[in-house]
Order: structure tokens, then C-alpha cells, then sequence
């Protein structure tokens, strides 16, 4: 067997009454011995950190094939007591396992990331990025917004992006409804830069006042919102009401989550008798 990695795919056979796993031309192989505890991982100096994930995600899916129906629809169709299970490693955290040809059981693996990166997108009061904003472009539907930004809409308040929060000025009487309301633009506001700076988990402006506000104030400054758009750094869409980053499944910024992805992705190519 080859050193398993990034795109690697493998297909063994699989025999239901035993438990075992065997390769299809019946050669020797290291993996299917040490899914079958014949061989301990750390005797072999190719088996790998993504080999590991292979057993464990076979595993899982057997027992989910067992107890809760998994594949039924393709084990109906079986005759003897034999599958074919092949797995592809998609990415670095990804593995996609199919039974005879048909996809069935995804694993995504979870990354760690630093007490510094942590400390990066858990948190809305660090300094924004953009300092020199640069308005709308509307060839690229992308709004550059940051350190000062003032905005007034009229209604008797007046936004200004400081250095790391955006100050409320009132210039009007308001009623309680309408000072509570400027607090949540600029909640959502600051939110929504510290998104576009890739600095902030996208949860921090998913909340049920400011995101309809922020929506609003983005349509008002040109940016269709209907289609892909960019605010800062950050390619964005719209999704059930709320802005994601365009591809981004953790919620945590590509930028920062990329990094971690990378570390975790050599670690698994360790051979397990490194480990």
C-alpha cells in the first residue's frame, strides 16, 4: 500500500458475519491487518495519522450500518456476506466512505486551534484592521468599511468607527425604543467589521435586531446582498437571513481556521509509529 493522504482513495472488502477487512486481490496489505488488530499501527512505519482516521470512520460506520440502519437501502440488495467500502480522503478533516460505489457516511474531523487564534475570533474589542476604508465598489460589489466611517441616517444618532468599537453620538431626543435600537446597529456594525477583518466568529452578528439592521444599512450603501459580496477581506452571501462567509461551514474565519487546517494536516501524515 501506498503513504495515505490528501485525495487518496482505497477499497477494500469487507465481510459482515466476521468483522474482517481484506483487499480485493487478496494480497497482503497493512492496513486491512491493522483494521483486523493483526498488526499494532506503531510496528508499521508507513500507516499514517489519516490510516487511523480510515479504521475509526469504518468502525463508526459499521456500527451505524448495525444499530441505526445506515446503507440499509444498499444492504438490501446484498447477496452473501460480503460489501465493497471504499474511502476517500476529500481534504486534511474529510472523509467520504461509500458501500459498493454508494456514498453513505462522511467524517469530519475537528481541528484545535491556538489560545492566540482563540483569543482572535472569540472576541469583538480588538482593533479593526481596515483603517483606511475605502466606501463601495460596486464593479466588485464590495464595501470597505473601518476606522473613520461615520454614518448618520436622520434619526438622531450619529456612528463613528473608532479604533476598536463604534461610538454612538445622539444630536436629538429619542425615546428608550430608539436608543436601544442605535446600540444594537452599533453592536451589529462593529460586529460585521470585525467579520470583514476576519477576526470574528461569524455567530458575533447573528443576532435577531442587528442582522436585519445590517442587511438594510448594506442594501442603503449599494451592496446587493442578493448575490456573493465582499466586505473587507471577507467574501460574504446571505444564507436562511444571515451573513456567512461564502464556503465556510465552521464558522470561524478561513484565514484562522486555514492555519489550523494545515497544522492538523501534517500531523496526521506523522507515521503512527512516530506518534
Amino acid at each position: 500500500m501506498g503513504i495515505s493522504g490528501v485525495g487518496s482513495v482505497n477499497s477494500y472488502i469487507y465481510n459482515m458475519k466476521t468483522g474482517k477487512l481484506s483487499t480485493k486481490d487478496g494480497l497482503r496489505d497493512e492496513f486491512a491487518e491493522y483494521f483486523n488488530d493483526d498488526l499494532d499501527g506503531r510496528d508499521s512505519h508507513s500507516l499514517n495519522g489519516f490510516d487511523q482516521q480510515r479504521k475509526s470512520g469504518i468502525k463508526k460506520m459499521v456500527s451505524l450500518m448495525e444499530e441505526m440502519g445506515l446503507g440499509k437501502n444498499v444492504l438490501d440488495t446484498l447477496q452473501g456476506d460480503e460489501i465493497e467500502i471504499t474511502s476517500e480522503m476529500a481534504d486534511a478533516t474529510t472523509c467520504i466512505f461509500s458501500i459498493n460505489g454508494e456514498k453513505v457516511f462522511t467524517v469530519n474531523a475537528a481541528v484545535s486551534y491556538t489560545p492566540e487564534e482563540i483569543n482572535v475570533f472569540g472576541r469583538l474589542d480588538h482593533p479593526y484592521k481596515t483603517t483606511h476604508p475605502t466606501g463601495y465598489d460596486p464593479v466588485r460589489n464590495r464595501l470597505s468599511i473601518g476606522v473613520g466611517n461615520v454614518f448618520s441616517f436622520g434619526n438622531g444618532y450619529k456612528f463613528t468607527v473608532e479604533r476598536d468599537r463604534v461610538r454612538i453620538d445622539s444630536y436629538g431626543k429619542g425615546t428608550a425604543e430608539d436608543y436601544q435600537n442605535a446600540g444594537s446597529f452599533a453592536f451589529g456594525l462593529s460586529a460585521l467589521i470585525s467579520f470583514g477583518d476576519q477576526q470574528a466568529f461569524s455567530a458575533l452578528h447573528r443576532a435577531a435586531v442587528s442582522t436585519p439592521m445590517m442587511l438594510e444599512f448594506l442594501n442603503e450603501l449599494g451592496v446587493d446582498t442578493s448575490r456573493e459580496f465582499i466586505i473587507n477581506d471577507t467574501r460574504c452571501e446571505v444564507r436562511h437571513g444571515r451573513i456567512e462567509e461564502v464556503g465556510n461551514k465552521v464558522g470561524v474565519p478561513s484565514s484562522i481556521h486555514q492555519k489550523a487546517v494545515e497544522r492538523y494536516e501534517k500531523w496526521m501524515y506523522l507515521p503512527l509509529s512516530k506518534r
